[in-house]
């Protein structure tokens, strides 16, 4: 399948939605930090991973973990592993 920006933004924000601790949080946007607004520990952190990998069909090395910690973060690091593989339009 091949992605476009807004079809993976929306598909991020989704399950982020779903993964969030804190009902008070902001509306997730690209400055929304993955654990100071969203609650997200290192348990759900691993959840979201897995449901990221199912939904777009993509591999995420753990390893690369360590360079985000806001949405605009994870959004950039997918688009480059999409456009990669021919997957972001």
């Amino acid at each position: 399948m091949t992605w476009t920006r807004e079809a993976l933004r929306a598909e991020i924000v989704r399950i982020l939605e779903e993964h969030r601790s804190t009902d008070d949080a902001p509306a997730i946007d690209d400055h929304t930090h993955l654990s100071g607004d969203l609650g997200i520990d290192s348990l759900a952190t691993m959840e979201v991973i897995a449901d990221v990998e199912d939904a777009l069909g993509v591999k995420i090395p753990v390893s690369s973990l360590r360079e985000v910690s806001t949405v605009g973060d994870v959004l950039r690091a997918l688009e480059v592993r999409l456009r990669d593989a021919g997957r972001l339009a």
